[in-house]
C-alpha cells in the first residue's frame, strides 16, 4: 500500500499572506490543526488527474499549524507591555509564523515507511507532494524544481487505511490464527480450506511480533455462518480464535 491510495486531496489551504485571523478562522471552522501554505502557478503541462485543476498547480511555500498561531498569541501578550506598536496577532501574516521546510513524502512512499517517518518524529501529518521544474522566464534559462502539493497523509490517514486492510468495512469475522516461528503452512491450509467451501477472504494480516517473523495472522472471512469451515480447522489440527472487538470500557457492561 502506497501514500497515493491513502492520502486526503480535498485541501483547505492558505497562501503566505493570508492574515492570522483568516487561517485561525478556517483551523476553527473545519477542525483542523494544520494548513498547508501554498503559492498557486500556472501549470506548465496538465497535472495529474485527481490532484488540482488542469491548469494550476499549488507550489509548497510550508505548514502553518495551531501551535503557530498559539505562539504568536503568547509572544503577543509577553510583548504587550515593552512595545505598544507591534501589530495584533491577528494582522500578522502567515509567512511570519509558518514552519518553512516541513518534512513531506512522496505519492509513491509506502504507507509503512510514512507511518515510522511520522511516529520517530512525533509528526500528526506529512505533506504529499512531487517535485516538478517551474517553467523558465525569457531572461532565465534555469529551470528551479519545486515542490507541487498533492495532498496531505494524516494520523486519521493512516487508521483508516489499517482498517480497510484488515476487513473492518467488510460483513463477516476476523480469526486470528497463531504462527510457529518462520512457518506459515497454517494460515496457508486455512486459505485453501476456505476456497474449496467458497468463502472469500477479503484481506489478511500477518503481523510480526518479533524478530520480523509472523506469529499471528489476522484473517478476515466474508461469512457470519462459519461453522463448516471451523469444523475444517479442527480436523486439520489448526489452531484459531475469535477476534474481540468489545472496548474496553464495555466489560462491565457485558458482564451485567
Amino acid at each position: 500500500m502506497i501514500v497515493r491510495e491513502v492520502m486526503t486531496t480535498r485541501l483547505i489551504t492558505v497562501v503566505p499572506g493570508d492574515t492570522l485571523s483568516h487561517a485561525a478562522n478556517l483551523l476553527r471552522q473545519h477542525q483542523f490543526h494544520h494548513l498547508p501554505v501554498v503559492r498557486t502557478v500556472k501549470a506548465a503541462e496538465p497535472a495529474q488527474a485527481g490532484y488540482a485543476a488542469p491548469d494550476t498547480r499549488l507550489l509548497l511555500e510550508g505548514l502553518l499549524s495551531s501551535y503557530d498561531i498559539d505562539l504568536a498569541v503568547a509572544l503577543e501578550k509577553q510583548n504587550s507591555s515593552s512595545n505598544a506598536a507591534e501589530r495584533p496577532w491577528q494582522e500578522r501574516r502567515v509567512a511570519e509564523v509558518m514552519q518553512r521546510a516541513p518534512m513531506s513524502v512522496n505519492p509513491n512512499t509506502s504507507v509503512a515507511a510514512a507511518a515510522q517517518i511520522m511516529v520517530e518524529r512525533g509528526l500528526n501529518y506529512l505533506p504529499v507532494v512531487e517535485y516538478a521544474s517551474a517553467e523558465p522566464s525569457s531572461q532565465d534559462t534555469q529551470q528551479d524544481v519545486q515542490p507541487v502539493l498533492l495532498g496531505l497523509l494524516t494520523r486519521s490517514d493512516l487508521l483508516m487505511a489499517l482498517v480497510r486492510a484488515t476487513g473492518g468495512f467488510e460483513p463477516g469475522m476476523q480469526l486470528m490464527l497463531p504462527l510457529p516461528p518462520g512457518d506459515i503452512t497454517p494460515l496457508a491450509k486455512m486459505l485453501m480450506l476456505a476456497a474449496e467451501l467458497h468463502i472469500q477472504v477479503p484481506s489478511v494480516v500477518a503481523v510480526p511480533l518479533q524478530e520480523d517473523v509472523p506469529r499471528v495472522a489476522a484473517v478476515h472471512i466474508s461469512t457470519i455462518h462459519p461453522a463448516p469451515l471451523l469444523k475444517r480447522l479442527q480436523e486439520a489440527g489448526i489452531q484459531y480464535r475469535f477476534a474481540d472487538f468489545q472496548l474496553e470500557g464495555d466489560t462491565d457492561a457485558a458482564r451485567r
